[in-house]
C-alpha cells in the first residue's frame, strides 16, 4: 500500500491509497486515521482510484472510520471507479454507508454539502 494524505481548505482529510489495502498493510492506514481523528479531523475523502484491492480489514477500517466520523458529526465518502472494489461494497451492503462515489470530485462535493449543512447547523443553534 501506498498512502498519501493531506488537509484541504482546512476542513477535509483526504487519504490516497494505491495497491492492495489488506491485513498487512491496513493497520498504517487505521493508525493514520484514528491520528487524523485525534487531531480534530472529521471530515474525510478516501481516494481509492488507484486501489487494486481491499480485504475485510480494509473494509472493517472504513466502516469503522464512517462509524465513529458520524458520531462526531462528520462524514466519509469513497472515491472508487474499479468494479472489483464496488462489487465488493454492494455485496458487503456498505456502498450507501461509505458513501462511494465514482469520482474524486464527486465524492468531495458530497462532503461540501454536508459540511456546509453541518455548519448551517451549527449557527442556527447558537
Amino acid at each position: 500500500m501506498e498512502m498519501r494524505s493531506c488537509v484541504e481548505d482546512d476542513w477535509l482529510m483526504v487519504f490516497h491509497l494505491q495497491n492492495e489495502i489488506d491485513a498487512e498493510t491496513g493497520p498504517d492506514f487505521r493508525e493514520a486515521l484514528e491520528q487524523a481523528r485525534a487531531e480534530g479531523q472529521r471530515w474525510f475523502l478516501i481516494d481509492l482510484l488507484e486501489a487494486e484491492y481491499l480485504d475485510s480489514v480494509a473494509l472493517g477500517i472504513l466502516l469503522g472510520t464512517a462509524k465513529e466520523t458520524a458520531k462526531l458529526g462528520g462524514r466519509l465518502a469513497v472515491a472508487c471507479n474499479r468494479p472489483n472494489l464496488i462489487k465488493l461494497f454492494e455485496l458487503a451492503g456498505v456502498k450507501e454507508l461509505l458513501n462511494v462515489q465514482e469520482t474524486a470530485a464527486a465524492a468531495r462535493s458530497l462532503l461540501e454539502q454536508a459540511h456546509q449543512t453541518a455548519g448551517q447547523s451549527q449557527d442556527g443553534g447558537e
